[in-house]
């Protein structure tokens, strides 16, 4: 079986999708040359290869948790709960797969540095280093895969909805901010516009710094090597080897619990009680089969008949434009009935569907821990910009509204004017939601630490909202990521299409809109001005380009979404030429 599995897993690898595979291959090969290099140099302390080898080890741990899903394996186990065989034994045989990937690979590369490392002490140290080496990926390898076993575990309960959005905010908060100290190192008097740069030395580790990286187990491999390279007793060699050994094991068998543990479970479904007479058909998100008959005066009896998931009636008076008095209760100041309905389904969309809650959790943790990453740095000045940057990351969180409702679009399409009011009830709960937080944000960081581009950044926080209120939508629509449909979403590791295009497109638009009131300077009512003006063009064009859109595009989108399928919204060129 366990050859049987393997071979299954080299198709994948060939006839799968490698952009992914391939760069990271590529990038981790490169970095594994670097640390190679770096211990066969003489000029390089040998503590900076226990740190590199330290760093790696911990993407191992934390690699899986920046991107959680319910099921990181290759061999996804929805194909195997069918087959007539043991849980516990098909998982055991699962789980030697597990070893054969790019991870694996590149990290067998970097820590054959342990070799180079021990070639001084002779042929037993270089003994010891080859299987040091080997032991050390032992144990790393399960303890990443034991950590995404758990994680996805987690994801499928509200509080793992909360980790995982808590997960990914940690690692784009590094990602985004994670420079700022290190540059704050180089360039400690910037705020004071002194550019007199520090030039760092890498100099030698400190013993104990060193003796603290070789007890983690991340360095019990690099403490065996060192220890009969520089001919200490057989115990200093002999132990660590055995515990990532025996360490290795016990988490391999973790993992195989957790396995059979999923093979045994039945599949979760969205709404067990969902009436026979909706199957099959468009749903309505959030809405109960009465509300449903009276939201769409323009449908057929069978479309009407369609009932929603995971709703409450609470929800569901709320979820339907245009329903019932009920509904226009939900008053937004400004907006018509039917704005202010859609709105209400907004908020309780964003709160309650698993994909959206995981975006909401991630754009409001991202600024809030970038915030306290430059805080504790010289560069505190620099806080105030987390406003506009807390602008961007709810323009990228909102980037995919219209197919994560799934085939719920049938009720704007069948309902007379309601384009232009779900257009803008979008805009709206995403100024609530993103938008009027940002800017306030920006002016609360400003008040308190007074920095001297607080102007810029309140300038540029309602400039980048303006443009992501604006822009969200049209770009939802023009760039939807087609995933499992609404009715079938139960917990957020679930496909719920891939945005990141969308996401990348959106990004340096808002961006630079936040940057523009910054980059014409001037007094602080001309960057007021410019930020305004820039707002007004902004959220007076695009919207209704996004109308247009929708009510061009639309049936195409509904049909793309019924067949789960993005690319039926690309012409075919072959019948453009029969055309």
């Amino acid at each position: 079986m366990t050859r049987t599995l393997f071979a299954l897993k080299v198709r994948l690898f060939r006839n799968g999708p490698h952009n992914e595979r391939a760069f990271c291959l590529v990038a981790g090969l490169a970095l594994a040359v670097l640390v190679i290099a770096a211990a066969a140099l003489d000029g390089v302390d040998e503590g900076w290869i226990a740190v590199a080898i330290t760093v790696w080890g911990g993407m191992w741990l934390f690699g899986p948790l920046a991107q959680p899903r319910h099921d990181p394996s290759v061999i996804s186990r929805e194909w195997l709960r069918g087959y007539p065989i043991r849980p516990w034994r098909l998982a055991r045989a699962l789980s030697w797969t597990e070893l054969l990937g790019v991870g694996p690979l590149i990290t067998l590369a970097c820590l054959s540095s342990l070799v180079v490392l021990a070639a001084p002490g002779g042929p037993a140290a270089v003994a010891v280093a080859l299987a040091a080496v080997p032991a050390q990926l032992y144990l790393l390898v399960w303890a990443g895969k034991t950590a995404a076993a758990l994680a996805g575990r987690l994801l499928q309960s509200r509080a793992g909805m909360t980790l995982a959005a808590m997960q990914t905010a940690i690692m784009l908060a590094l990602s985004f901010a994670g420079w700022v100290p290190v540059a704050a190192w180089l360039l400690p008097r910037l705020g004071e516009g002194d550019t007199t740069l520090v030039v760092p030395t890498l100099g030698h580790l400190p013993e104990p710094v060193i003796g603290v990286l070789a007890a983690l187990p991340t360095g019990w491999g690099y403490g065996a090597v060192a220890a009969a390279r520089d001919g200490a007793g057989a115990g200093a060699v002999v132990l660590p080897l055995a515990a990532l050994l025996a360490v290795g094991a016990g988490l391999q068998a973790a993992w195989i619990v957790l396995t059979a543990r999923a093979l045994r479970r039945p599949p979760r479904r969205a709404n067990p009680r969902r009436p026979a007479a909706s199957r099959g058909g468009p749903m309505l998100p959030y809405a109960t089969q009465q509300v449903s008959r009276t939201a769409v005066p323009a449908a057929t009896p069978q479309v009407s008949r369609a009932a929603v998931p995971f709703a409450s009636p609470q929800v569901s008076r709320a979820a339907v434009p245009f329903a019932s008095p009920q509904v226009s209760r939900a008053a937004v100041p400004f907006a018509s009935p039917q704005v202010s309905a859609v709105v209400a389904r907004e908020l309780a969309t964003w709160l309650r569907d698993p994909a959206r809650g995981v975006e909401l959790r991630t754009a409001w943790l991202t600024p809030l821990l970038m915030a306290v990453i430059i805080a504790f740095t010289g560069w505190s000045w620099a806080v105030p910009l987390v406003g506009p940057a807390a602008a961007v990351f709810g323009a990228m969180a909102a980037i995919n509204t219209y197919a994560l409702d799934g085939t719920a679009l049938w009720q704007l399409l069948t309902t007379p004017g309601a384009l232009k009011a779900d257009v803008r009830g979008r805009m709206a709960a995403w100024a609530l939601l993103f938008g009027v937080p940002s800017i306030v944000l920006a002016a609360g960081l400003q008040i308190a630490t007074g920095s001297p581009l607080g102007q810029a950044a309140i300038g540029g926080a309602v400039a980048a909202a303006a443009t992501g209120c604006a822009m969200a939508p049209l770009l939802a629509l023009l760039m939807p990521a087609v995933g499992t449909d609404a009715r079938h979403r139960v917990y957020p590791g679930q496909q719920a299409g891939d945005p990141t295009g969308g996401q990348m497109t959106i990004f340096p638009v808002t961006l630079l809109a936040a940057a523009l009131p910054g980059v014409i300077g001037g007094p602080w009512w001309v960057t007021a001005l410019a930020a305004v003006v820039l707002a007004a063009a902004v959220l007076s064009v695009i919207p209704r380009l996004a109308v247009r859109t929708l009510r061009r595009r639309g049936t195409a989108l509904l049909g793309a979404m019924a067949a789960g399928d993005a690319a039926l919204l690309r012409p075919s060129p072959r019948a453009d030429a029969k055309m």
